[in-house]
């Protein structure tokens, strides 16, 4: 993870070991630190500069007599040039160094925005795991799977919902959780509960969420109570960053629901369905859903892209769970590439995105023909653009709409026969999701 350590109370030696690594390595706005030296008072090459940074038996700094320029020397410099700078400011801009925690560092502090879950009905009950999206105060809202909180005897949500945090996982610790809304289609349900524990201990929220789709061979993390354990944490890798699998959720073959995952080699089990799965910068990368039970697999384990959990999530909570639909059917004719970015090591697969279907009475009836490719989504909120989504997958259109409410425009950009073209549609009307 590419971070900025600030250090209240360090040694000349790391610090000067330090500034000569990244002042070297790093493209930073302004004088360099050895024209920042020379600006106060140094006379010599730039190499002169760096053999008088260490002392004269050759250990950096071993008797600090030979060291001509120290960093509080530098730091006076850069703040004559900045009025008002501090140390930290000093150090923010000129230190900058790669820091990766490590796997009991991350498990350490994602573990704590983890819940398990319990939900029974009169003839059935579940475990499973969730993920503390949000707090607010003594509220807590907890994304999960909605096969966890479905009862396919009844066919309906669970009558009896509790929670459970971290260290927390008797009897007396049940919270009570209501459903607030969700998809079986996306296999994602947004609980809410409420009691003084959220608001006084030291569970937190998934502060960070990582949107972008999951890189292949990425650390995965994931946080759960499988098997009816106590909170656990394991790790493996993105081993896929987009598939589809065919769930039936709701009990019902002619309701099966294709839904769209990363696959992982994270260890997932029986109880560890609707908790967080994390990189190793602590980010919320996916929703854990599904394992393949064939007896000659191994490791081939499946989690929902954060990107539909968090939009999933935000829509239940804002509007109780509806979408605006603009009625075609998107394909990618074939046309799919694979992009390599040299620069940031990742890979995206990237389609042409067209428009092969149009239901008949739909939004885009008249507007949108068979054949024309989008390029983009825009959305326009009290006449101001809030957001917009380049069109590289098929998915990309439909999930990105789960962020449209009432009252909103939605500007679609596309090409007709080599022209580009726009057109807007009004959102007047949701379904539910």
């Amino acid at each position: 993870m590419r971070s900025k350590k600030l250090l209240a109370a360090i040694t000349l030696t790391l610090i000067c070991a330090l500034t000569l690594v990244c002042f070297a390595g790093c493209a930073q706005d302004g004088k360099s630190a050895y024209q920042i030296a020379v600006d106060n008072g140094f006379e010599g090459t730039e190499a002169e500069w760096l053999e008088s940074l260490k002392g004269s038996d050759g250990s950096d700094g071993a008797d600090g007599e030979d060291s001509t320029i120290t960093v509080q020397d530098l730091f006076d410099a850069y703040a004559e040039t900045h009025p008002g700078a501090t140390m930290d400011d000093f150090l923010d801009a000129y230190l900058d160094f790669e820091y990766t925690q490590g796997f009991e560092n991350i498990a350490g502090k994602v573990i704590k925005s983890g819940v398990a879950i319990t939900a029974s009905s009169r003839f059935s009950s579940s475990l499973g795991s969730g993920v503390i999206y949000k707090l607010d105060g003594e509220t807590a809202y907890i994304i999960t799977n909605y096969h966890v909180v479905y009862d396919q005897y009844s066919r309906g949500i669970a009558s009896d919902i509790h929670v459970y945090i971290y260290n927390r996982y008797s009897g007396d610790d049940a919270i009570a959780a209501r459903f607030l809304g969700g998809s079986s289609d996306y296999d994602i349900a947004i609980l809410e509960a409420t009691g003084e524990v959220f608001a006084d201990s030291d569970l937190t929220e998934a502060a960070k969420v990582d949107t972008g789709t999951p890189q292949l061979g990425e650390i995965c993390i994931a946080v759960g109570t499988p098997e009816e354990m106590q909170f656990s944490v394991t790790q493996g890798i993105v081993s896929t960053q987009s598939e589809y699998i065919y769930t039936n959720v709701l009990g019902n073959m002619a309701q099966t629901s294709r839904v769209r995952v990363f696959r992982t080699d994270t260890a997932l089990n029986s109880g560890n369905s609707g908790g967080g799965v994390f990189n190793s910068d602590g980010e919320l990368i996916g929703i854990a859903n599904a394992k393949s039970s064939e007896s000659d697999v191994d490791n081939i384990c499946y989690a929902i892209p954060a990107i539909i959990a968090v939009n999933i999530a935000d829509n239940v909570i804002e509007t109780g769970g509806s979408k605006f639909v603009l009625g075609v059917t998107l394909s990618n004719n074939g046309e799919t590439t694979t992009v390599y970015d040299s620069e940031s090591g990742e890979i995206r697969t990237v389609e042409t995105v067209a428009v092969s279907g149009i239901n008949s009475g739909s939004v885009c009836e008249g507007v949108l023909q068979t054949g024309d490719i989008l390029t983009s989504i825009v959305l326009i909120r009290g006449g101001e653009v809030v957001e917009s989504c380049t069109i590289e997958r098929v998915f990309n259109a439909t999930e990105f709409l789960l962020k449209a409410r009432v009252g909103d425009t939605v500007r679609i950009n596309y090409t007709r026969g080599g022209a580009e073209a726009n057109a807007e549609f009004a959102v007047d009307a949701l379904t539910d999701l």
